[in-house]
């Protein structure tokens, strides 16, 4: 049997285990409750890997592992500020979002949004997440195409839709349930899958001393802890990637809202945090030896296949590549089921002058997820840029647009309605612009002007305009003080 055999035998085994979840959780879905959340219905070990591989998505095992293969140790403190993620969400939001979720029976973050800054807030925060979403879901389907492409030799645009096809499937099928029991297992494999090719490179590189000596030769830059780039640029990718998941990755603080259990949420952390800690060591190592392994590299998301195809045995790889795989489809179940969940509960619903009930919620709810998925496709067949960057767009508008009105909205009884909207539109538009003076400058969406990330700029403007608005305005009424600064359970 050749190695495309083996590779597609293991894959077929991994994705028909994938669709057994999903037909099997969709009889235990009876609401659309259970479908887009599973109140009170998950495992710790669940919620926390779900947060974790939500989070991480195909841009650590492809995205990230190109980017730090071409820019060096310059990206580390931003691995490392991943992997401490899950520690600034949840001590900045996660137990007061848990709380009130749990008062408010709130399925998303927009509906957070819409009962602390009003309904048209609460709509505009879901019409945000819907529109930046999708680049991540093509993000996350570019990875999957190329792994495909260099490994079993299936066309790029054929291997888009078999991969999207089956994530969209189980998702349809199963929702929540299905959506974080396979990010557990998803989740599993990607930690077995780097403590597999972690110690094999290394040992194919020389040992630490001596793949550092030849990345030195491969990448004189990247061997020092600036890399060629600005001191701003650093902080910034440091600050994004930790900091600024509290709100560009409404996906994973959904998992917030799943358990009123405050004992639970703790547990899930922890997984998390171990979770993201091996992952993101493991990525640093790969990283490095793939600038010796394969130094002429014409695109660098293709490193970590080329790897799995040259390093391992052909049974091995295609559960590296299942794990690689897994890290894509847990992020593009996730968001799936947000889209659907932000359009169903905050769009519709909201705007719906007549009551609707389970059965239609559901059914609406899968046909979103439909249109994302194939919307994601059609933008995967011919993206731009390099996967990490794609996922950066959509993160970094709704990391400017949110994250300080989240904050300020959870901690502050001094930020108003109106402070809280100007805040999220001009974190929003910001960050929009400078990737524009960005790109128009340096024809590229990982070039920025001042090396100032468009997430930073956004922010900075954002709690600006929600202090400076909320100073002057009308403030919070009783009603949503007593819901949200309450700390009784």
């Amino acid at each position: 049997m050749g190695s495309t055999a083996f590779y597609i035998l293991v894959l077929v085994l991994y994705f028909i285990a994938m669709l057994a979840i999903g037909v099997v959780f969709s009889k235990r879905v009876k609401t659309d409750d259970e479908y887009f959340i599973a109140r009170d219905k998950l495992s710790a070990p669940a919620i926390g890997f779900s947060f974790s591989a939500t989070q991480m998505s195909g841009s650590s095992y492809m995205g990230t592992v190109g980017s730090v293969r071409s820019l060096g140790y310059c990206f580390i403190p931003a691995a490392i500020s991943s992997a401490a993620a899950p520690w600034f969400c949840y001590v900045l939001v996660g137990d007061r979002i848990r709380r009130i979720s749990a008062r408010l029976r709130a399925v998303t973050m927009s509906d957070v949004f819409g009962a602390r800054f009003g309904k048209k807030v609460g709509i505009l925060s879901a019409i945000i997440i819907m529109i930046c979403s999708v680049p991540t879901v093509a993000a996350q389907l570019k990875a999957a195409g190329t792994a495909f492409e260099v490994l079993i030799g299936i066309p790029y645009v054929a291997a888009l839709f078999v991969f999207g096809g089956i994530v969209i499937l189980y998702t349809l099928l199963g929702g929540m349930f299905a959506v974080a029991w396979t990010d557990l297992i998803q989740g599993i494999l990607m930690i077995l899958g780097f403590a597999i090719l972690t110690p094999i490179v290394l040992s194919a590189s020389g040992g630490f001393t001596q793949m550092h000596v030849q990345y030195a030769a491969f990448n004189p830059n990247g061997i020092t802890l600036n890399g060629g780039q600005s001191l701003m640029w650093i902080i910034s990718g440091f600050l994004v990637w930790g900091f600024f998941q509290v709100g560009g990755q409404p996906a994973s603080i959904t998992r917030f809202q799943t358990t009123s259990d405050t004992g639970k949420l703790k547990r899930a952390l922890l997984y998390s945090i171990v979770f993201e800690s091996i992952i993101y060591i493991g990525l640093t190592i790969i990283s490095i030896a793939a600038g010796v392994l394969i130094p002429a590299l014409e695109n660098s998301d293709m490193a970590l296949p080329i790897l799995i195809q040259q390093y391992l045995h052909p049974v091995i790889g295609g559960i590296v590549l299942a794990a690689a795989l897994g890290a894509m489809m847990s992020t593009v179940d996730s968001v799936l089921l947000m889209v659907s969940s932000v359009f169903v509960e905050n769009v519709y619903r909201k705007l719906s002058s007549k009551d609707v009930d389970n059965k239609k919620s559901l059914f609406l709810g899968r046909i979103i997820t439909i249109i994302v998925g194939v919307l994601g496709l059609l933008i995967a067949i011919d993206p731009p840029d390099a996967v990490l960057w794609i996922i950066t767009m959509g993160f970094s508008v709704m990391a400017a647009a949110f994250t300080f009105p989240l904050l300020l909205g959870l901690w502050s009884k001094r930020t108003t309605e109106a402070g809280g909207m100007a805040g999220i539109i001009g974190g929003a538009v910001m960050a929009i612009f400078w990737y524009v003076l960005g790109y128009v400058k340096y024809r590229s969406l990982s070039a920025w002007v001042g090396g100032i990330w468009p997430a930073i700029i956004g922010a900075l403007v954002s709690v600006v305009l929600t202090l400076a608005v909320s100073s002057f305005t009308k403030p919070i009424s009783q009603e949503t003080e007593e819901l949200f600064f309450d700390d009784a359970e």
